[in-house]
């Protein structure tokens, strides 16, 4: 449920700005300010209603008048572009969630505002230059991206079971039921197994299979710490709008976690798995954590973790 809004003016208070565009703000600090501001609102819907409308925004959902989505307004009044929510023409010191702030163009109606336009973006932001290309509309043909996903379906096409215990995953996977401890050991024994047949399980994450889902949400339930599995989750999610789940996880695996290097790596792969998404984990694990041990890990990984070059974990 999104909370209601009486007047687009309403939405936001930026004190002591004045200023011609978008105000850049964390998705944190625009909940915790709309609180402030609306004391009858449950922060726990708005943040929903924020992620929510950030998530179509990155999957290109538009306007009704075919205009990107103004994130921020969309999150309490639906979704529109900036001028359909507010009757004016262009943003004067309105807040926008900072993961879209950036991305935010409006519509070039000619070749020479299109350029201008790409010029403007590889000056400002020249070393993730594709990614803002992308969020105000380009496409990349990309060769060599297309024959690494054409490769890996036609694997994943071809790829059979080959074991009883990958027919008995697949035949779950296929038909559902209940997550026996048989059907979790199979996932588990496919995932750790020197030669999985990983393309056969690999579709299934890219079908955002429920009942995939359902066997990583048991083992969690069994182990909630499980940097595997919660890292299983994360891939999942790339594919499932499940934010709000994955977040839930990784925050209740960092509160269980007594090793110390185990919680610093759940805490760095927390981050790495949700930044994207526009969530900061680290700034809500500072937030949790305000002292002792778990306190000066999570300061330190705050600090540095612009330093951190993470791998690549997920096994499908």
């Amino acid at each position: 449920m999104k909370p209601d809004r009486a007047n687009a003016n309403d939405l936001y208070l930026l004190e002591g700005v004045s200023m011609s565009g978008f105000v850049s703000v964390r998705l944190n600090q625009f909940v915790k300010q709309y609180l402030r501001n609306h004391k009858d609102a449950e922060g726990d819907e708005v943040r929903a209603a924020v992620e929510d409308a950030l998530a179509a925004w990155r999957q290109g959902v538009r306007c009704v008048c075919g205009k990107r989505l103004w994130v921020a307004g969309s999150a309490v009044a639906g979704y529109g572009c900036f001028t359909c929510i507010t009757g004016s023409a262009e943003p004067d010191g309105d807040p926008e969630i900072d993961a879209a702030c950036d991305g935010f163009s409006f519509e070039a109606d000619d070749a020479e505002d299109r350029i201008a336009q790409v010029s403007e973006i590889i000056k400002n932001h020249p070393r993730d230059y594709r990614e803002r290309l992308e969020e105000v509309g380009f496409e990349w043909q990309d060769d060599e991206t297309d024959l690494l996903f054409e490769e890996e379906a036609k694997e994943e096409r071809a790829a059979v079971p080959e074991t009883e215990s990958q027919r008995r995953l697949v035949q779950f996977l296929d038909t559902g039921g209940f997550v026996t401890r048989k059907v979790l050991d199979a996932y588990l024994e496919e995932r750790y197994s020197e030669t999985s047949n990983l393309p056969l399980i690999r579709k299934y994450f890219k079908q955002a299979n429920l009942n995939l889902k359902a066997i990583l949400l048991k083992g969690l339930v069994a182990d909630p710490t499980d940097l595997d599995l919660l890292d299983d989750l994360s891939y999942f999610s790339e594919f499932d709008s499940m934010l709000g789940e994955l977040i839930h996880f990784y925050t209740d695996a960092c509160l269980k976690e007594t090793d110390i290097e185990r919680f610093s790596l759940l805490a760095q792969d927390f981050h790495m798995n949700t930044c994207d998404q526009g969530y900061d984990a680290l700034h809500e694990l500072v937030t949790i954590f305000q002292a002792g041990t778990k306190g000066a890990v999570v300061q330190q990984l705050s600090e540095t973790i612009d330093d951190y070059e993470g791998v690549e974990g997920i096994l499908f």
